[in-house]
């Protein structure tokens, strides 16, 4: 891939920092981020790194997202609200940011040089029944009156502004719903975080609702090959990709069960009643990713809570 200048906007997250610790070595990286969620912290190289320039900024600000994208060649747009926590706490911040930063951003590619624009959606627009779903699937956002929905709504409306900008200005729009990725750095929440940061201290593993509920695992380092990829390709037209690892699907109890082995302790699972709607079941259909992006996840769930319980458990240890 040629040399080019990219923007990551939520670049001191999860997903963020493992995207520019993969694209530093050989290109001009810009971090943009409030530090709302910052795994920056545990990454200090990253950010003093001679190819990286971090800027602190929020989407919102209209003014400071124009001013730093000024030269750049593509952008990573994964700064968002995100958690299903914060859908129900605030869900009109949720709406904000991720529809007025979206559109913010957008605003400040059209006329620009940007040729790309990769839009992280989500696996919730298909719903709360999501098996071996592609993207011609229909979007099943849940009802109104339920909270959980607010944050799987904002992310397909940006899905649609990335596109028509993108059809209108001339630069490639791409979207990518990522399906339930997990590894090291990442601070937010999720079973797998949760249970690994609950095993670093000996504490009980909390499953809510019976454990039933189905999700295909995909380790960081997949998501990341994905994205590359599309960078990589100049002929891909723009579109949409389902990221995740369909052959990772375990039930929630099975995960934890899973967890146990991994840390090698017998560690209590406890179960607690859900109090929020709940989606059943989360597994992708990545053929097109295979076709289109020569995508193949790499890391097996077992490696991959391994490698990423090494890392909750040296952040333990240091503390």
């Amino acid at each position: 891939m040629k040399k080019q200048k990219i923007l990551i906007t939520g670049g001191a997250g999860f997903i963020g920092t493992h995207l520019a610790e993969r694209l530093c070595p050989d290109h001009e990286v810009i971090l943009f981020d409030n530090l709302r969620r910052d795994s920056l912290r545990s990454l200090p190289g990253l950010k003093t790194h001679r190819h990286v320039r971090f800027v602190k900024g929020d989407v919102l600000d209209r003014r400071r997202i124009a001013s730093t994208l000024k030269g750049c060649d593509a952008v990573l747009h994964l700064a968002a609200v995100a958690g299903v926590s914060s859908y129900y706490r605030e869900p009109c911040e949720t709406l904000r940011v991720n529809l007025i930063g979206t559109f913010n951003l957008l605003e400040a590619c059209a006329g620009s040089k940007v040729r790309k624009v990769v839009d992280f959606s989500t696996s919730e627009v298909y719903g709360a029944e999501a098996l071996n779903v592609d993207e011609e699937s229909d979007h099943r956002i849940g009802p109104l009156s339920d909270l959980r929905w607010t944050y799987a709504t904002s992310k397909l409306a940006s899905e649609q502004l990335t596109h028509r900008y993108g059809e209108k200005y001339g630069f490639k729009p791409f979207s990518v719903r990522p399906f339930n990725v997990y590894g090291p750095r990442q601070t937010g929440e999720g079973a797998i975080s949760n249970f690994l940061r609950a095993a670093a201290k000996g504490e009980p593993l909390v499953v809510y609702g019976n454990g039933a509920p189905v999700r295909a695992w995909c380790y960081v380092s997949d998501c990341v090959d994905a994205v590359m990829a599309i960078l990589a390709d100049n002929a891909l037209p723009g579109g949409v990709f389902n990221v995740g690892n369909p052959q990772e699907a375990y039930t929630t109890l099975e995960l934890a069960n899973l967890v146990r082995e991994v840390v090698g302790r017998r560690l209590r699972i406890v179960f607690k009643k859900v109090k929020r709607s709940e989606v059943r079941v989360r597994v992708p259909n990545i053929d097109r990713a295979r076709k289109l992006l020569g995508y193949r996840p790499k890391v097996g769930l077992r490696t991959g809570l391994q490698l990423t319980y090494r890392w909750y458990a040296d952040r333990r240890t240091a503390r």
